[in-house]
This record gives C-alpha cells, sequence and structure tokens, in this order.
C-alpha cells in the first residue's frame, strides 16, 4: 500500500511539475494534455485518473500555490511577534516571483487574483487579535498592487532588479497605507 502512495504521489508531482515546465516555457493558456502527458512520461488516461482537464490541474496548482503562501505568511508573521513589514513580506515571497507572474499574468486566470485576495483576508483575521475591517480593504488594495506590479515587472523583463523590485514594493506600499492611517486617525480624532 505505502509504494501505491508513493507512486501515486509521484505521478501527480510529474504531472503538476509537467504543467510548471510548460507554463513557463509557452504560457499557461497554451497548455494541452497532450503535452503534460508528454513532459510527464504518462499516457493521456493516467492524467485523467488526477485531473479531469488542464482547467482542473491549473485550479490545483493554484489551490498548492495559495496554501503555500499562507504557510509562507503565518510562518512570517508569527517570526517577527506579527510586526512583520511589506519589504519582509516581499523578499519571503521572492521565490515565488515567477510563478504568482505566470498565475497573475495575460495567461494566468483572472479568478486567482480574487481567491488570493479572500484567502488573505482570512488569514488576516486568524492572525490579528482584533479583527478590523478596513484591514479587507488594506489586503485587497496590497494584494492588487503586489500583482500588478509583479507581473508589468515580469511582462517588460524585470528592468530592475529582484531587490530593486522588492523594495519598490514596500516603498509604494507603504506610503499609500500610510496616507490611509493617517487618515483614519483623523477621522477617529474629530468623530467624523
Amino acid at each position: 500500500m505505502g509504494k501505491h502512495v508513493e507512486r501515486t504521489n509521484q505521478t501527480r508531482q510529474s504531472i503538476i511539475d509537467a504543467f510548471w515546465d510548460m507554463a513557463e516555457s509557452e504560457g499557461a493558456k497554451n497548455i494541452r494534455v497532450s503535452a503534460i502527458v508528454k513532459k510527464a512520461g504518462i499516457n493521456r488516461s493516467t492524467f485523467y485518473e488526477y485531473f479531469g482537464s488542464v482547467e482542473d490541474l491549473a485550479d490545483h496548482v493554484e489551490g498548492i500555490m495559495i496554501e503555500e503562501l499562507k504557510q509562507l505568511i503565518g510562518d512570517l508573521y508569527v517570526r517577527y511577534n506579527f510586526s512583520c513589514s511589506y519589504r519582509d513580506l516581499a523578499k519571503a515571497l521572492a521565490p515565488y516571483y515567477s510563478r504568482l507572474a505566470l498565475l497573475l499574468g495575460e495567461d494566468g486566470d483572472k479568478r486567482f487574483l480574487s481567491r488570493v485576495q479572500r484567502e488573505a483576508v482570512a488569514l488576516a483575521a486568524e492572525i490579528t487579535a482584533e479583527p478590523d475591517p478596513m484591514i479587507e480593504y488594506e489586503l485587497a488594495y496590497v494584494v492588487a498592487a503586489f500583482a500588478g506590479v509583479l507581473t508589468y515587472w515580469y511582462d517588460t523583463g524585470k528592468k530592475i532588479s529582484e531587490d530593486a523590485f522588492t523594495e519598490l514594493f514596500h516603498t509604494m506600499t507603504i506610503k499609500g497605507l500610510e496616507a490611509q492611517c493617517i487618515n483614519a486617525d483623523i477621522q477617529k480624532q474629530t468623530g467624523e
């Protein structure tokens, strides 16, 4: 039984790896089952034992990515005692930049950004001691801004270094959120 489970996991992973290889070389929208099975070294019927279509595989890959990001972000906030900066967050996300750019870019599923936003809000509710409805909007902004800047960076050939990109994202995010926080404090003080 153990060898069967191990072989099943290896086969599923080879399909996922083939998906990523194809997405990175040809774009996510151009992936066909025939190319995946050839790259994974399996037959077509084996693919369909695991996934109903390329779209099902893409949904599965997106789900894996979301779970990995949730774990990474949760760990990061615990490590920094719940005061993680956007710079720290961007640096922690760096190993995922290329795959996120693929999933969030033109060839990706437009629903993925919404999924990431919903999961970020849910994670923030788990992490923070005092839920704040404004956090939902702030996170939606941060996720959308990050997705936009990240995909632009990739689509234009990464004209700046990864470190410069990380710093740029941090600076832009902080200045935008800082203004929002100042306005919120003023409104609290004036009772508006």
